[in-house]
């Protein structure tokens, strides 16, 4: 039994962990909807067996304890009857997937070496193998993350230029792998694959002139030093994201930014909601879904009137 929903390479541990935590929750849907934490792929089988040293009895004795306590603190007290039974029912799948033969998917150490050194080029690379294998044994929805820890990785503030070659070295490579392990197995045609950020970056480090800061950063008048090629504003108006599998379109290019700075959309442009239907409309989800939660409907997209971008999908 493979959890239907999984993160993989993210730490608490690192930065902003209370934030990070709060972005991994299923909300009012329920413990049962929230993620399975991956922290790190080459771990992966640690995190569905007890810790050394504690055997099964002493495990089934804590985990007894555990709903006791679970029934006389906040929960017990507070909780509605549903989220006591959506986190007695994923505290029951967890337990389950400790003895469930599919734990074996997490081990990596299982992959024949000729796939694994393909897909090792370091955290993330490893974490599209894991997926792949989870994939493979019925999960349904993964992420796999170059995780989030402030000033470092993807974070660029500093040395944007060189920064992003590296780390473009730790992901190009396996997820080709992953698309093309997928295609040939069948399995691409039913699994959507979106590699995504969080935003892009400006070119240079220019301090906030929206703010009236002009002078927060001196940026020469020739940028020859990589310490200003530092990517700081938040730059929405134009990323660009990768879809494969799942009904999109192969070889296809859908809108433009502007060739010039700021470099907006001009062309067919689409806001994350949109995103969302699209991939929803794949699912078979429709824009008017709904979950009555505190006597207001909570819709998958603003209001219920997500719009699919049918130009993303081989069906138009």
């Amino acid at each position: 039994m493979i959890p239907p929903f999984i993160n993989i390479g993210q730490r608490f541990t690192v930065g902003e962990g209370e934030e990070l935590k709060a972005f991994h929750t299923a909300g009012f849907l329920g413990s049962e909807y929230g993620p399975f934490m991956i922290p790190d792929p080459t771990s992966g089988l640690d995190s569905v067996r007890p810790p050394v040293g504690m055997d099964t009895k002493r495990f089934e004795s804590r985990n007894q304890l555990y709903k006791d306590l679970i029934a006389a603190g906040p929960m017990g007290e507070f909780g509605s009857d549903y989220q006591k039974e959506s986190l007695k029912r994923s505290m029951e799948q967890a337990y389950i997937l400790l003895n469930s033969p599919e734990a074996k998917a997490f081990d990596l150490s299982q992959e024949p070496k000729e796939s694994y050194d393909k897909y090792n080029t370091g955290k993330f690379g490893l974490g599209c193998l894991l997926a792949k294998r989870l994939v493979n044994q019925g999960a349904r929805y993964i992420t796999v993350t170059t995780e989030y820890e402030p000033f470092m990785g993807w974070d660029t503030h500093d040395n944007g230029h060189t920064r992003l070659k590296d780390m473009k070295k730790l992901i190009d490579a396996p997820i080709a792998q992953l698309i093309r392990d997928l295609d040939e197995s069948g399995k691409l045609d039913r699994t959507i694959v979106l590699v995504a950020s969080e935003f892009s970056r400006d070119m240079l480090t220019e301090g906030r002139p929206d703010l009236k800061v002009k002078d927060q950063v001196q940026v020469p008048d020739i940028v020859e030093d990589l310490k200003n090629f530092g990517m700081h504003r938040h730059f929405t108006d134009g990323c660009s994201m990768l879809m494969f599998g799942g009904g999109i379109k192969r070889g296809h290019v859908y809108g433009k930014t502007a060739d010039e700075r700021p470099c907006k959309t001009i062309e067919n442009p689409i806001k994350i909601d949109g995103i969302h239907q699209t991939i929803y409309h794949a699912l078979g989800i429709a824009p008017d879904l709904n979950y009555e939660i505190e006597q207001r409907p909570f819709y998958t997209t603003p209001d219920g009137h997500g719009k699919v971008a049918y130009g993303l999908l081989s069906e138009s």
